[in-house]
Protein backbone atom coordinates (compact mmCIF):
# COMPACT_ATOMS: atom_id res chain seq x y z
CA UNK A 1 0.00 0.00 0.00
CA UNK A 2 2.76 2.59 1.32
CA UNK A 3 4.59 1.50 -2.15
CA UNK A 4 1.75 2.16 -4.00
CA UNK A 5 0.92 5.84 -2.61
CA UNK A 6 4.61 6.60 -3.51
CA UNK A 7 4.01 5.45 -6.86
CA UNK A 8 1.31 8.00 -7.59
CA UNK A 9 2.95 10.92 -5.95
CA UNK A 10 6.25 10.48 -7.32
CA UNK A 11 4.63 10.11 -10.99
CA UNK A 12 2.54 13.80 -10.32
CA UNK A 13 5.39 15.26 -9.08
CA UNK A 14 7.26 14.26 -11.74
CA UNK A 15 4.81 15.56 -13.97
CA UNK A 16 4.36 18.81 -11.68
CA UNK A 17 8.70 19.13 -12.21
CA UNK A 18 8.35 19.52 -16.16
CA UNK A 19 6.07 22.59 -15.69
CA UNK A 20 7.70 24.21 -13.30
CA UNK A 21 11.38 23.47 -13.57
CA UNK A 22 11.89 26.79 -14.32
CA UNK A 23 9.54 28.68 -12.70
CA UNK A 24 7.66 31.70 -14.73
CA UNK A 25 8.79 35.11 -14.08
CA UNK A 26 6.58 36.93 -12.46
CA UNK A 27 4.81 39.10 -15.46
CA UNK A 28 5.68 42.87 -15.50
CA UNK A 29 2.19 44.71 -15.81
CA UNK A 30 2.16 48.17 -16.68
CA UNK A 31 -1.12 48.83 -16.38
CA UNK A 32 -1.31 47.44 -13.05
CA UNK A 33 -2.16 51.04 -11.42
CA UNK A 34 -5.05 51.41 -13.70
CA UNK A 35 -6.42 47.85 -12.69
CA UNK A 36 -8.65 46.76 -9.65
CA UNK A 37 -7.67 44.26 -7.58
CA UNK A 38 -9.38 41.62 -5.23
CA UNK A 39 -8.13 40.78 -2.34
CA UNK A 40 -8.71 37.01 -0.89
CA UNK A 41 -7.24 33.74 0.14
CA UNK A 42 -6.28 31.24 -1.67
CA UNK A 43 -4.98 27.95 -1.15
CA UNK A 44 -1.45 27.06 -2.44
CA UNK A 45 0.76 24.40 -2.76
CA UNK A 46 4.06 24.00 -0.76
CA UNK A 47 5.83 24.55 -4.06
CA UNK A 48 4.02 27.92 -5.13
CA UNK A 49 3.91 28.91 -1.45
CA UNK A 50 7.65 29.18 -1.23
CA UNK A 51 8.73 29.26 -4.84
CA UNK A 52 9.73 32.63 -4.77
CA UNK A 53 10.90 33.35 -1.39
CA UNK A 54 14.14 32.68 -1.61
CA UNK A 55 14.59 29.50 -0.13
CA UNK A 56 17.08 26.69 -0.87
CA UNK A 57 15.63 24.45 -3.92
CA UNK A 58 12.80 26.66 -3.98
CA UNK A 59 10.24 25.93 -6.91
CA UNK A 60 11.51 21.91 -6.49
CA UNK A 61 8.73 19.21 -5.89
CA UNK A 62 10.86 16.31 -6.20
CA UNK A 63 9.64 13.49 -3.98
CA UNK A 64 12.02 10.82 -2.46
CA UNK A 65 11.74 7.34 -1.91
CA UNK A 66 13.91 7.25 1.02
CA UNK A 67 12.94 7.26 4.27
CA UNK A 68 14.47 9.66 7.17
CA UNK A 69 15.16 8.22 10.21
CA UNK A 70 11.76 7.74 11.43
CA UNK A 71 10.26 5.94 8.95
CA UNK A 72 8.68 8.65 7.04
CA UNK A 73 9.36 9.97 3.22
CA UNK A 74 9.93 12.96 4.35
CA UNK A 75 13.64 13.69 2.58
CA UNK A 76 12.02 15.43 -0.97
CA UNK A 77 11.63 19.14 -1.47
CA UNK A 78 8.21 20.77 -1.39
CA UNK A 79 5.94 18.05 -2.74
CA UNK A 80 2.99 16.30 -0.73
CA UNK A 81 3.38 15.17 2.41
CA UNK A 82 2.09 12.00 2.75
CA UNK A 83 1.17 9.55 5.88
CA UNK A 84 -0.46 6.33 5.85
CA UNK A 85 -2.21 7.09 9.48
CA UNK A 86 -4.86 8.08 11.27
CA UNK A 87 -3.32 9.68 14.39
CA UNK A 88 -3.33 13.57 15.33
CA UNK A 89 -2.40 14.57 11.93
CA UNK A 90 -5.85 14.77 10.04
CA UNK A 91 -6.92 17.13 13.24
CA UNK A 92 -3.59 18.83 13.91
CA UNK A 93 -3.18 19.35 9.79
CA UNK A 94 -6.75 20.96 9.08
CA UNK A 95 -5.79 24.12 11.07
CA UNK A 96 -4.13 25.71 8.29
CA UNK A 97 -3.03 23.03 5.59
CA UNK A 98 -5.38 21.62 3.14
CA UNK A 99 -5.58 17.43 3.37
CA UNK A 100 -6.88 15.09 0.97
CA UNK A 101 -8.11 11.78 2.56
CA UNK A 102 -7.95 8.76 0.39
CA UNK A 103 -9.69 5.33 1.45
CA UNK A 104 -9.30 1.73 0.61
CA UNK A 105 -11.97 1.62 -1.38
CA UNK A 106 -11.00 4.64 -3.64
CA UNK A 107 -12.97 7.34 -2.08
CA UNK A 108 -11.46 10.63 -1.64
CA UNK A 109 -12.40 13.30 0.68
CA UNK A 110 -10.97 17.01 0.24
CA UNK A 111 -10.73 18.07 3.86
CA UNK A 112 -11.46 22.00 5.25
CA UNK A 113 -12.19 21.33 8.93
CA UNK A 114 -13.68 19.93 11.88
CA UNK A 115 -16.55 19.65 13.90
CA UNK A 116 -15.83 20.92 17.58
CA UNK A 117 -15.26 17.63 19.25
CA UNK A 118 -13.65 16.63 16.31
CA UNK A 119 -16.08 13.65 15.58
CA UNK A 120 -17.66 15.11 12.39
CA UNK A 121 -15.38 15.88 8.99
CA UNK A 122 -16.00 19.14 7.17
CA UNK A 123 -15.74 18.96 3.33
CA UNK A 124 -14.73 21.80 1.23
CA UNK A 125 -18.40 21.46 -0.35
CA UNK A 126 -19.61 21.83 3.14
CA UNK A 127 -20.63 17.99 3.84
CA UNK A 128 -20.82 16.87 6.97
CA UNK A 129 -19.58 12.93 7.42
CA UNK A 130 -19.23 10.94 10.91
CA UNK A 131 -15.44 10.24 11.53
CA UNK A 132 -14.18 7.54 14.30
CA UNK A 133 -10.63 6.76 14.14
CA UNK A 134 -9.99 6.16 10.97
CA UNK A 135 -13.77 5.00 9.76
CA UNK A 136 -15.52 7.54 7.82
CA UNK A 137 -19.48 6.93 7.70
CA UNK A 138 -20.87 8.26 4.13
CA UNK A 139 -24.11 10.01 3.46
CA UNK A 140 -25.89 6.97 2.53
CA UNK A 141 -24.45 4.82 5.63
CA UNK A 142 -21.81 2.85 4.07
CA UNK A 143 -18.35 2.91 5.76
CA UNK A 144 -14.74 3.58 4.11
CA UNK A 145 -11.45 3.20 5.76
CA UNK A 146 -8.63 5.57 5.76
CA UNK A 147 -5.85 4.52 3.99
CA UNK A 148 -3.73 7.64 3.88
CA UNK A 149 -3.97 11.48 3.54
CA UNK A 150 -1.54 14.35 2.04
CA UNK A 151 -1.06 17.51 3.40
CA UNK A 152 -0.76 19.65 -0.15
CA UNK A 153 -0.16 22.86 0.98
CA UNK A 154 -1.81 26.28 3.03
CA UNK A 155 -5.14 26.33 2.70
CA UNK A 156 -5.38 30.24 3.90
CA UNK A 157 -2.70 32.37 1.85
CA UNK A 158 -3.91 36.34 1.39
CA UNK A 159 -3.66 36.44 -2.31
CA UNK A 160 -4.15 39.76 -4.26
CA UNK A 161 -5.29 39.14 -7.35
CA UNK A 162 -6.47 41.82 -10.65
CA UNK A 163 -10.28 41.66 -10.27
CA UNK A 164 -10.29 40.81 -13.99
CA UNK A 165 -8.48 37.89 -13.38
CA UNK A 166 -10.34 36.73 -10.45
CA UNK A 167 -13.12 34.37 -11.79
CA UNK A 168 -10.53 32.30 -13.34
CA UNK A 169 -8.48 32.36 -10.39
CA UNK A 170 -11.42 30.70 -8.58
CA UNK A 171 -11.29 28.25 -11.15
CA UNK A 172 -7.90 27.17 -10.69
CA UNK A 173 -7.79 27.38 -6.36
CA UNK A 174 -9.52 26.88 -3.39
CA UNK A 175 -10.78 30.69 -2.91
CA UNK A 176 -12.67 32.59 0.54
CA UNK A 177 -13.51 35.83 -0.31
CA UNK A 178 -13.75 38.72 2.36
CA UNK A 179 -16.92 38.31 4.21
CA UNK A 180 -16.85 34.36 4.01
CA UNK A 181 -16.15 31.98 7.06
CA UNK A 182 -12.16 31.06 7.98
CA UNK A 183 -11.90 27.87 10.57
CA UNK A 184 -9.80 25.02 11.48
CA UNK A 185 -8.56 22.44 13.95
CA UNK A 186 -10.99 21.22 17.24
CA UNK A 187 -10.58 22.04 20.69
CA UNK A 188 -7.96 20.01 22.65
CA UNK A 189 -6.15 21.04 25.28
CA UNK A 190 -3.73 23.64 24.48
CA UNK A 191 -4.88 23.91 21.45
CA UNK A 192 -8.73 25.68 20.28
CA UNK A 193 -10.86 25.78 16.79
CA UNK A 194 -10.96 28.90 15.34
CA UNK A 195 -13.88 30.88 13.37
CA UNK A 196 -13.03 34.28 11.52
CA UNK A 197 -14.70 36.14 9.11
CA UNK A 198 -12.07 37.01 6.24
CA UNK A 199 -10.82 40.60 5.90
CA UNK A 200 -8.23 40.28 3.50
CA UNK A 201 -6.50 44.09 2.20
CA UNK A 202 -3.64 45.72 0.43
CA UNK A 203 -1.67 45.76 4.37
CA UNK A 204 -2.48 42.04 5.18
CA UNK A 205 0.41 40.86 6.79
CA UNK A 206 1.59 37.49 4.21
CA UNK A 207 -0.05 38.96 1.47
CA UNK A 208 1.21 37.31 -2.26
CA UNK A 209 0.49 38.92 -5.54
CA UNK A 210 -0.85 36.60 -8.08
CA UNK A 211 -0.13 36.95 -11.62
CA UNK A 212 -1.63 35.43 -14.81
CA UNK A 213 1.20 33.95 -17.03
CA UNK A 214 0.93 33.51 -20.46
CA UNK A 215 -0.07 30.04 -20.09
CA UNK A 216 -2.91 30.24 -18.14
CA UNK A 217 -1.25 29.09 -14.93
CA UNK A 218 -0.69 31.59 -12.19
CA UNK A 219 2.99 32.64 -9.97
CA UNK A 220 2.77 33.72 -6.65
CA UNK A 221 5.20 36.91 -5.45
CA UNK A 222 7.00 37.02 -2.58
CA UNK A 223 5.07 37.35 0.77
CA UNK A 224 5.10 41.10 1.84
CA UNK A 225 5.46 42.35 5.87
CA UNK A 226 1.94 44.16 6.50
CA UNK A 227 0.10 45.16 9.55
CA UNK A 228 -3.20 45.09 8.61
CA UNK A 229 -6.32 42.48 9.59
CA UNK A 230 -6.87 39.35 8.38
CA UNK A 231 -10.06 39.34 9.83
CA UNK A 232 -12.97 40.96 10.54
CA UNK A 233 -13.59 40.33 14.38
CA UNK A 234 -9.72 41.61 15.33
CA UNK A 235 -6.52 43.65 14.40
CA UNK A 236 -3.47 41.89 13.97
CA UNK A 237 -1.97 40.19 17.15
CA UNK A 238 1.70 39.68 18.08
CA UNK A 239 2.78 36.45 19.65
CA UNK A 240 2.97 36.37 23.47
CA UNK A 241 3.68 34.30 26.39
CA UNK A 242 6.21 31.65 24.56
CA UNK A 243 9.24 30.61 25.15
CA UNK A 244 12.18 28.79 22.57
CA UNK A 245 14.45 25.92 23.28
CA UNK A 246 17.05 24.48 21.48
CA UNK A 247 16.76 20.59 21.75
CA UNK A 248 19.17 18.58 22.58
CA UNK A 249 19.96 16.07 19.34
CA UNK A 250 17.35 13.15 19.24
CA UNK A 251 15.89 12.47 16.26
CA UNK A 252 12.93 11.83 17.68
CA UNK A 253 11.18 12.84 14.32
CA UNK A 254 13.54 12.55 11.77
CA UNK A 255 14.73 16.40 11.71
CA UNK A 256 18.31 17.17 12.90
CA UNK A 257 18.19 20.42 14.47
CA UNK A 258 14.73 21.11 16.23
CA UNK A 259 13.57 24.28 18.42
CA UNK A 260 10.47 24.05 20.54
CA UNK A 261 8.37 26.52 21.32
CA UNK A 262 6.25 26.70 25.03
CA UNK A 263 4.41 28.85 27.71
CA UNK A 264 0.74 30.19 27.91
CA UNK A 265 1.00 31.80 24.60
CA UNK A 266 1.83 28.86 22.09
CA UNK A 267 -1.49 27.07 22.10
CA UNK A 268 -2.97 30.24 20.06
CA UNK A 269 0.37 30.89 17.82
CA UNK A 270 0.01 27.15 16.92
CA UNK A 271 -3.36 26.55 15.61
CA UNK A 272 -2.26 29.92 13.16
CA UNK A 273 0.90 28.49 11.92
CA UNK A 274 1.22 28.47 8.60
CA UNK A 275 5.11 28.03 7.23
CA UNK A 276 8.20 28.69 9.19
CA UNK A 277 11.28 30.23 7.45
CA UNK A 278 14.81 29.05 8.74
CA UNK A 279 17.80 30.91 8.43
CA UNK A 280 21.47 30.06 9.00
CA UNK A 281 24.52 32.57 9.66
CA UNK A 282 27.02 29.75 10.41
CA UNK A 283 29.42 31.77 12.40
CA UNK A 284 28.72 35.09 12.27
CA UNK A 285 26.84 36.05 15.58
CA UNK A 286 25.65 39.80 13.84
CA UNK A 287 23.76 37.67 11.35
CA UNK A 288 24.23 40.14 8.54
CA UNK A 289 25.25 37.42 5.81
CA UNK A 290 22.79 34.31 5.93
CA UNK A 291 24.61 31.27 4.29
CA UNK A 292 21.51 29.56 3.85
CA UNK A 293 17.59 29.96 4.29
CA UNK A 294 15.18 27.23 4.18
CA UNK A 295 11.38 26.68 3.39
CA UNK A 296 9.64 24.09 5.58
CA UNK A 297 6.30 21.59 5.26
CA UNK A 298 3.83 21.06 8.03
CA UNK A 299 3.79 17.45 9.40
CA UNK A 300 7.33 16.46 7.43
CA UNK A 301 8.99 19.46 9.59
CA UNK A 302 6.29 21.85 11.84
CA UNK A 303 4.21 20.64 14.27
CA UNK A 304 2.23 21.03 17.37
CA UNK A 305 1.63 19.04 20.47
CA UNK A 306 -2.13 19.35 22.43
CA UNK A 307 0.04 20.31 25.66
CA UNK A 308 3.89 20.20 24.96
CA UNK A 309 4.31 22.73 22.52
CA UNK A 310 5.28 24.09 18.88
CA UNK A 311 7.62 21.29 17.59
CA UNK A 312 9.90 22.60 14.80
CA UNK A 313 12.35 20.60 12.66
CA UNK A 314 15.26 20.94 9.96
CA UNK A 315 15.01 17.53 8.43
CA UNK A 316 18.01 16.17 5.99
CA UNK A 317 15.98 16.57 2.65
CA UNK A 318 15.90 17.84 -0.84
CA UNK A 319 14.82 20.92 0.67
CA UNK A 320 17.37 21.34 3.39
CA UNK A 321 21.16 20.83 2.31
CA UNK A 322 24.20 22.62 4.33
CA UNK A 323 26.37 24.76 2.39
CA UNK A 324 29.54 22.89 1.50
CA UNK A 325 32.35 23.25 4.54
CA UNK A 326 29.23 23.80 8.17
CA UNK A 327 27.96 21.38 10.56
CA UNK A 328 24.53 23.47 11.46
CA UNK A 329 26.21 24.50 14.73
CA UNK A 330 26.60 28.39 14.62
CA UNK A 331 23.94 30.97 14.51
CA UNK A 332 19.82 30.71 12.79
CA UNK A 333 16.83 32.76 12.88
CA UNK A 334 13.58 31.10 12.79
CA UNK A 335 10.42 32.93 11.45
CA UNK A 336 6.95 31.74 12.10
CA UNK A 337 4.50 32.73 9.68
CA UNK A 338 0.83 32.44 11.38
CA UNK A 339 -2.73 33.43 9.88
CA UNK A 340 -3.43 36.83 11.83
CA UNK A 341 -0.43 37.37 13.54
CA UNK A 342 3.19 39.63 12.92
CA UNK A 343 5.99 37.45 12.26
CA UNK A 344 7.28 35.95 14.73
CA UNK A 345 11.13 35.74 14.91
CA UNK A 346 13.79 33.38 17.06
CA UNK A 347 17.15 33.43 17.18
CA UNK A 348 19.29 30.92 18.48
CA UNK A 349 22.63 29.45 18.70
CA UNK A 350 22.77 25.49 17.76
CA UNK A 351 25.90 23.68 19.37
CA UNK A 352 26.92 20.41 18.70
CA UNK A 353 24.97 18.86 21.68
CA UNK A 354 21.23 20.40 19.32
CA UNK A 355 22.82 18.59 16.03
CA UNK A 356 21.73 14.85 14.89
CA UNK A 357 24.76 12.61 13.71
CA UNK A 358 24.04 8.96 14.58
CA UNK A 359 20.65 7.79 16.17
CA UNK A 360 21.46 5.75 19.24
CA UNK A 361 19.66 1.53 19.11
CA UNK A 362 16.87 1.02 21.23
CA UNK A 363 18.55 0.05 24.77
CA UNK A 364 16.36 0.61 27.73
CA UNK A 365 12.10 0.21 27.16
CA UNK A 366 11.35 -0.09 31.75
CA UNK A 367 10.28 3.36 31.44
CA UNK A 368 7.51 3.26 28.52
CA UNK A 369 6.89 -0.27 30.18
CA UNK A 370 5.86 1.46 33.39
CA UNK A 371 4.19 4.16 31.79
CA UNK A 372 2.03 1.46 29.86
CA UNK A 373 1.25 -0.54 32.62
CA UNK A 374 0.35 2.64 34.70
CA UNK A 375 -2.24 3.48 32.42
CA UNK A 376 -3.57 0.01 32.04
CA UNK A 377 -4.37 -0.08 35.99
CA UNK A 378 -6.48 3.44 36.00
CA UNK A 379 -10.15 3.19 35.67
CA UNK A 380 -11.76 4.80 32.97
CA UNK A 381 -14.90 5.53 35.09
CA UNK A 382 -13.08 7.56 37.03
CA UNK A 383 -11.79 10.38 34.40
CA UNK A 384 -13.76 12.67 31.86
CA UNK A 385 -14.26 11.26 28.43
CA UNK A 386 -12.17 13.94 26.76
CA UNK A 387 -9.24 13.53 28.90
CA UNK A 388 -9.47 9.76 28.62
CA UNK A 389 -9.42 9.73 24.81
CA UNK A 390 -6.70 12.19 24.83
CA UNK A 391 -4.48 9.63 27.12
CA UNK A 392 -5.92 6.59 25.31
CA UNK A 393 -4.48 8.12 21.82
CA UNK A 394 -0.90 8.62 23.68
CA UNK A 395 -1.03 5.42 25.32
CA UNK A 396 -1.69 3.42 21.77
CA UNK A 397 1.08 4.79 20.57
CA UNK A 398 3.19 4.14 23.04
CA UNK A 399 2.16 0.60 23.13
CA UNK A 400 3.26 0.75 18.78
CA UNK A 401 6.72 2.20 20.14
CA UNK A 402 7.22 -0.69 22.74
CA UNK A 403 6.60 -3.13 19.73
CA UNK A 404 8.35 -1.39 16.77
CA UNK A 405 10.69 1.56 18.19
CA UNK A 406 14.34 1.33 16.50
CA UNK A 407 15.63 3.78 18.12
CA UNK A 408 16.16 5.29 22.23
CA UNK A 409 14.47 8.50 21.15
CA UNK A 410 11.62 7.26 19.64
CA UNK A 411 10.89 5.18 22.83
CA UNK A 412 11.65 8.37 25.26
CA UNK A 413 9.65 10.23 23.13
CA UNK A 414 6.46 8.02 23.60
CA UNK A 415 7.27 7.61 27.55
CA UNK A 416 7.13 11.31 27.69
CA UNK A 417 3.74 12.08 25.81
CA UNK A 418 1.97 8.79 27.54
CA UNK A 419 3.34 9.85 31.19
CA UNK A 420 2.02 13.75 30.80
CA UNK A 421 -1.10 12.20 29.02
CA UNK A 422 -1.52 10.13 32.21
CA UNK A 423 -0.84 13.27 34.38
CA UNK A 424 -2.79 15.62 32.59
CA UNK A 425 -6.12 13.34 33.11
CA UNK A 426 -9.49 14.87 34.48
CA UNK A 427 -11.10 13.09 37.47
CA UNK A 428 -15.15 13.18 37.06
CA UNK A 429 -15.48 14.34 40.32
CA UNK A 430 -12.53 16.80 40.97
CA UNK A 431 -12.38 18.97 37.51
CA UNK A 432 -8.57 19.11 38.22
CA UNK A 433 -5.64 17.20 36.19
CA UNK A 434 -5.08 13.99 38.04
CA UNK A 435 -1.82 14.83 39.76
CA UNK A 436 -3.86 18.00 40.72
CA UNK A 437 -1.68 19.85 39.12
CA UNK A 438 -0.84 20.93 35.79
CA UNK A 439 1.56 18.34 33.68
CA UNK A 440 5.13 18.82 33.87
CA UNK A 441 6.61 18.88 30.03
CA UNK A 442 10.38 18.14 30.46
CA UNK A 443 12.19 16.04 29.52
CA UNK A 444 11.82 13.68 32.70
CA UNK A 445 10.07 10.28 31.85
CA UNK A 446 9.86 9.18 34.69
CA UNK A 447 6.24 8.26 35.80
CA UNK A 448 6.86 8.47 39.76
CA UNK A 449 3.65 11.45 39.77
CA UNK A 450 1.47 9.19 38.18
CA UNK A 451 -1.24 7.95 40.51
CA UNK A 452 -1.96 4.19 41.64
CA UNK A 453 -4.82 4.55 43.47
CA UNK A 454 -5.28 2.34 46.41
CA UNK A 455 -3.28 -0.89 47.74
CA UNK A 456 -5.40 -2.79 45.26
CA UNK A 457 -4.38 -0.81 42.60
CA UNK A 458 -0.98 -0.36 43.37
CA UNK A 459 -0.48 -4.30 43.27
CA UNK A 460 -2.55 -4.52 39.92
CA UNK A 461 0.02 -1.52 38.99
CA UNK A 462 3.27 -3.71 39.75
CA UNK A 463 1.99 -6.82 38.06
CA UNK A 464 1.36 -5.11 35.01
CA UNK A 465 4.24 -3.19 35.21
CA UNK A 466 6.32 -7.07 35.65
CA UNK A 467 4.06 -8.54 32.68
CA UNK A 468 4.76 -5.34 30.38
CA UNK A 469 8.60 -5.53 30.87
CA UNK A 470 8.44 -9.33 30.59
CA UNK A 471 6.60 -8.65 26.88
CA UNK A 472 8.83 -5.82 25.84
CA UNK A 473 12.03 -8.12 26.25
CA UNK A 474 10.10 -10.87 24.21
CA UNK A 475 10.15 -8.49 21.31
CA UNK A 476 12.60 -9.77 18.82
CA UNK A 477 11.85 -8.17 15.53
CA UNK A 478 11.43 -4.80 14.99
CA UNK A 479 10.51 -2.52 12.65
CA UNK A 480 10.34 2.02 12.05
CA UNK A 481 7.04 3.43 13.51
CA UNK A 482 4.91 4.92 11.23
CA UNK A 483 4.55 8.08 12.67
CA UNK A 484 4.35 8.18 16.68
CA UNK A 485 3.17 11.99 16.15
Amino acid sequence: MRKNIFTKIAAVAAATVLAVTALPALVSDTHAADDEYSYVYAGLTWQEYWANEGVYNAGDVTSSNEKDTHGEYDKGAFDTVTRATTNHGLHRGSYQCMATIDTEDGNKYELAGWSSDGKQMILTDGTQLSYNRGTITNADGSTSKVSSYEVTGIKYVPVKVKTSDLADFEQHYRVVKNGEKLYGGFGENKLSSYEYTAAVNADTNGLKTAVKNADGTYSFSARQTGSGKSFAEQDISVAANITSTVKDATGSYGEFLRVDINGDGYGALGAMMQAVKWTYYGNDATRTNAVATYGTKFAADNWMHKSMGIQLGLTDSARCQLPAGYDGTGYWSLTVYALGYTDTTIDFEATDANIVKIKAPVSDTSKLSAAIAAADALNEADYTAESWAAMKLEYEEAVDALAVAEYQADVDEATEHLTAAINALVKVDAGTPSDSEEPDNTDDSSVEDVPTGDANNMMAYLAAALLALTAGAAVTCRRKIKNVR
